[in-house]
């Protein structure tokens, strides 16, 4: 088999590696059809200091262990295993069978599980209450659509208007570019001569920009004593942001990622049931398909799919043939 390796900065390729075997009772072996392409890779896939990618996997049962009693050869599944090469090792507790009407792209459960753990974490105390998500692109219009099901009022800002025209769409409230956001939606100096409690700002703020102005846009849109969750894993090197505003104002910072294992996977499990339900508002996600051989172009187009996609899969059945769109 081949597996999806890097050869260099920017660049990676398929090379020979060892098929997978099933080590333990509990193992299965998965067929990889599709894997997401991350933008928490990309500082490293543009450095060539990973020496593989893939961690969001869509795929179908290739072989089960003896002791795996959930699945069956040719079943569609996703979860928490590696997305590396055309076949991976998974551990039965951490894959999930795909619903009949749930199509594989819409599947991808890695990301999914982040988003529900994330939302999860964020403080809403009473149905109405107001939350700003600061960064509406695929990760941040999947939370705007969790926050709209436990009840809060979202309010959206971005810095591209084709993520706003998306924020609204999977259910923000208003909707803001960064260069027209009400003045009193900052608490900040210059409001009240003073830091504010009341009247300023947001009691809770989810930032996902991946970028150091979007911390500093999240940390003044946050009234004191207020939540800011913070979503983007910010890879690519450190950020500065104003830690006197952010102290000052005695705001509970949090990184919400999925770190705890329990979570993750009860996580996986929740995103599966509402997606087959239909229940959670984040299917028909605009998704640009490449073969895998263009995995580097997928990497490449992330800055730029603005306006013309949310999420990127590499196809790993397929050969040489043109990206396309799907939603």
């Amino acid at each position: 088999m081949k597996r999806l390796t890097s050869v260099g900065p920017g660049k990676t390729a398929m090379r020979d590696a060892e098929m997978p075997k099933i080590e333990a009772p509990n193992q299965l072996i998965v067929k990889m059809k599709y894997c997401g392409v991350c933008m928490s890779e990309h500082t490293d896939w543009e450095q060539g200091t990973a020496p593989s990618f893939g961690h969001e996997p869509i795929g179908v049962v290739y072989e089960v262990g003896e002791g795996v009693t959930r699945f069956k050869v040719g079943d569609r599944v996703s979860g928490l295993f590696g997305g590396r090469g055309e076949y991976e090792r998974a551990i039965e507790e951490r894959v999930f069978i795909i619903p009949d009407n749930v199509k594989d792209e819409e599947a991808v459960l890695e990301p999914l599980a982040c988003l529900i753990s994330a939302v999860s974490k964020v403080k809403i105390e009473a149905v109405g209450d107001r939350v700003a998500v600061v960064g509406c692109g695929y990760m941040g219009c999947g939370a705007i659509s969790l926050l709209k099901k436990r009840g809060a009022y979202v309010v959206a800002v971005d810095i591209r208007q084709e993520c706003l025209d998306n924020a609204k769409h999977y259910g923000a409230d208003e909707v803001y570019l960064v260069k027209d956001l009400p003045k009193h939606y900052k608490d900040v100096p210059g409001n009240d001569l003073e830091f504010s409690s009341q009247g300023f700002g947001f009691k809770t703020v989810m930032e996902w920009t991946e970028t150091e102005e979007g911390l500093d846009l999240a940390i003044q849109m946050t009234r004191q004593c207020g939540q800011l969750a913070v979503g983007a894993y910010h890879t690519g090197g450190k950020r500065l942001v104003d830690v006197q505003m952010l102290n000052v104002k005695a705001i509970d910072c949090l990184s919400t990622h999925p770190r705890e294992q329990d979570l993750f996977v009860t996580s996986c499990a929740n995103a599966v049931r509402m997606l087959g339900d239909n229940s959670w508002n984040f299917k028909s996600v605009p998704t640009k398909v490449y073969p895998v051989s263009m995995f580097d172009q997928a990497q490449g187009d992330l800055k730029t799919k603005y306006g013309k996609y949310m999420k990127a899969l590499v196809d790993f059945e397929r050969e040489d043939f043109e990206p396309y769109i799907i939603d």
